[in-house]
């Protein structure tokens, strides 16, 4: 996906939802019309009005979704006007019962566009109204005197709640899952390169400068996987992983970008300070003594450093000179910290 499109970077249901808000209003708009002829040649003239501002309001929307980087608040206002002009159509005593078959339906639709906290709240709330209306047109005998169609309704309208609820509930699960394992080094557990992207464009968002990176490449490592096999090299590129960190802190982040090279995000350091902390990891992985199958491993590391002071810096140019800085520090002798 191009980092133009309004998508870019947001979770996955986001564009599924621009598709089916797209589709609703379509939908709307052409149902928006024929209650409207309908409404008309009935003489119902508050409805037909009714009719043909939601139908207007979807064909005006459809454009701004296809391209709106706020696709939520566009789906609570399709919502409203839809909760509105169905709460409309309820309490005209000139509407007939089965008006009221909408109001089952508005949970799933709420759930599906806004989520299971919002969706369920707002969906809650109208059902709250439209039962309260039900009450105020039929009264309360007419439950008393037809007790299994009005049960008939109440039942219909929670099961769609509930299961319009917990299946979002259960979807939001996996998508955080999915997203989590698509951010994630499977070996090491240690972001990867897409969250390193992602957390350096929040970085630069809120303004977090200086901001530094920090490439970290394990000296001699094809040598421990050629002598003692890729499963000790596994191993100890768990261990540094781990080592990475303990030793950074809670705001910065340290990636794996693959085989034995890694990465270090910092949020609010200065060169100097970049140089330092990277300092203290070159020191921590030398003082490793990894284990594996009665083997002790000694590992050395060599670090580049980059810096960007201020607004307007890309990641992948600070990348390629912190890839330079530790080009340097491989070619004069390795295990040392060139920025």
């Amino acid at each position: 996906m191009s980092p133009a499109s309004p998508d870019y970077g947001m979770p996955l249901s986001y564009r599924h939802r621009r598709h089916l808000l797209r589709l609703l209003l379509t939908v709307t708009a052409l149902f928006g019309l024929v209650f409207f002829v309908v409404n008309l040649n009935a003489g119902r003239y508050g409805l037909m009005a009714v009719d043909l501002a939601i139908a207007v309001l979807a064909v005006a929307m459809l454009p701004v979704v296809r391209t709106t980087h706020h696709l939520r608040r566009w789906c609570l206002c399709y919502l409203v006007s839809i909760y509105a002009a169905t709460l409309y159509a309820l309490a005209l005593p000139t509407t007939s019962v089965t008006v009221f078959s909408w109001v089952m339906v508005m949970p799933l639709t709420a759930h599906l566009l806004l989520g299971r906290r919002l969706g369920g709240l707002s969906s809650g709330l109208y059902l709250a109204i439209a039962a309260g209306l039900f009450l105020w047109r039929f009264g309360v005998d007419s439950v008393v005197e037809a007790p299994g169609a009005t049960a008939n309704i109440a039942a219909v309208t929670v099961w769609t709640y509930l299961f319009s609820y917990f299946y979002e509930a259960s979807r939001e699960s996996a998508e955080r899952q999915l997203s989590q394992q698509a951010l994630t080094d499977s070996l090491t557990g240690l972001p990867n390169r897409a969250q390193l992207e992602q957390s350096f464009r929040r970085l630069a968002n809120a303004g977090a400068y200086p901001v530094s990176v920090l490439m970290l490449d394990l000296d001699h490592f094809k040598g421990i996987n050629d002598d003692y096999g890729h499963a000790t090299g596994d191993a100890v590129l768990r261990e540094v992983g781990r080592t990475l960190s303990e030793h950074t802190r809670s705001q910065d982040v340290a990636c794996r970008l693959g085989g034995e090279e890694f990465c270090v995000l910092l949020a609010h350091t200065d060169n100097g300070a970049a140089r330092q902390l990277a300092e203290r990891l070159r020191e921590a992985i030398e003082a490793l003594r990894c284990r594996h199958n009665d083997c002790v491993l000694y590992l050395t590391a060599s670090i580049g450093v980059a810096s960007s002071t201020g607004p307007g810096e890309q990641l992948d140019p600070m990348l390629h000179i912190a890839d330079e800085k530790l080009y340097q520090a491989k070619s004069s002798g390795r295990n040392r910290v060139v920025g």
